[in-house]
């Protein structure tokens, strides 16, 4: 993916496509912190009438009322990835240990072999 910074005449594109870049980026790392949105819903309310002589219930009603809830979209770590991988890829990578850093030893770590006891001394354990 080419980089935003660079100026449209390097890139080939006209500035409504880099403005469309800059739209879904931004939509990206959006996605990636998490964000809150509100919906409209439809709230059902009781309503209830009472006597303000004998402080007893007349009347009882329920009524659909607008109404707005606020809801917290988590982030998603797919998108965050994506979007490290993207914008820095020199810090970010998928798979970071890849063929060419494991460098001439192929990434095999040799440990040397301890010898038992017996066969260094070569008399073994004498006790007694």
């Amino acid at each position: 993916m080419a980089k935003i910074s660079e100026t449209s005449s390097e890139r080939g594109v006209d500035g409504r496509d880099e403005r469309l870049c800059k739209l879904v980026e931004d939509a990206i790392c959006r996605r990636a912190k998490g964000y809150k949105v509100s919906l409209k819903k439809t709230l059902k309310v009781k309503r209830v009438d009472y006597d303000p002589d004998t402080g007893k219930k007349t009347c009882e009603r329920e009524e659909l009322l607008p109404g707005v809830e606020e809801v917290h979209v988590p982030g998603d770590v797919r998108a965050a990835a994506y979007f490290l991988n993207n914008r820095a890829p020199d810090r970010w990578c998928e798979h970071p240990n890849t063929a060419e850093d494991v460098g001439e030893s192929g990434g095999i770590v040799e440990i040397p072999a301890v010898a038992a006891r017996d066969t260094q001394d070569g008399e073994g354990d004498k006790r007694g």
